[in-house]
């Protein structure tokens, strides 16, 4: 049996937590579909992370000019705080980031379940945490994406796609910036936990959430 945080929020609706990158998670994803048999598939995904999940697209260095001139600056800056989370986690090249979201996805297909995208578009989350950090803070995230001596290229889509790994990139930026962190996590528990909702309850339905909202998304349903 998997060690995954699961929580049953009623009869017919159940919510699963997965971990960063973890093979584990994306045993428990299956696990979980096999088991409990829903008839929807909620994931933690909007569809622009979805896209960003499946496909391959990099940011080199010679493209970041031209991210901020397309107003993208807010998501390569807090790439930079992805950065020293992914040091601190240990996370190796070969891994691949987001894998239990896809195999959500892809299970959910391949019994025939629908498959719900929940979370609310990132480029709105990002660009609401943007608005409401204060200037010494934006500061600050410049800085250190400007420190930064790694000479790989960032890859901004890491952001978007392992919700454990941003659920921790969140937790610490709502240390740094009280009102960034309020966009990023408690505004994104609640339209999460509506969408769920949303989903009506005749239907069985399991959640796959980073485990870094799966107390803030239950105790809204």
């Amino acid at each position: 049996m998997s060690d995954a945080p699961v929580v049953d929020v009623r009869e017919n609706l159940r919510l699963l937590g997965t971990a960063h990158i973890a093979t584990s998670s994306v045993e428990a994803v299956r696990q979980q579909i096999a088991e409990y048999q829903p008839d929807i598939v909620a994931v933690e995904l909007c569809k622009s992370r979805y896209e960003a999940l499946i496909s391959d697209r990099r940011l080199d260095k010679e493209g970041l000019l031209k991210v901020i001139k397309e107003g993208k600056a807010p998501m390569v800056l807090m790439q930079s705080m992805l950065s020293a989370e992914q040091r601190k986690l240990g996370i190796n090249e070969g891994q691949q980031p987001g894998a239990e979201l896809l195999a959500a996805v892809e299970a959910a297909k391949e019994v025939g379940c629908e498959v719900a995208l929940v979370d609310r578009d990132i480029q709105t989350t990002l660009r609401r945490a943007w608005k409401r950090m204060k200037f010494r803070e934006k500061w600050r995230l410049l800085t250190s994406l400007l420190d930064e001596e790694d000479e790989e290229d960032l890859d901004v889509n890491e952001l978007l796609q392992d919700s454990d790994l941003l659920s921790s990139m969140m937790e610490e930026l709502k240390g740094f910036s009280p009102g960034a962190g309020e966009v990023l996590i408690d505004e994104r528990d609640t339209y999460i936990a509506s969408k769920i909702s949303g989903l009506g309850e005749e239907r069985r339905v399991l959640a796959v959430l980073g485990a870094g909202h799966l107390n803030g998304v239950s105790s809204k349903l």
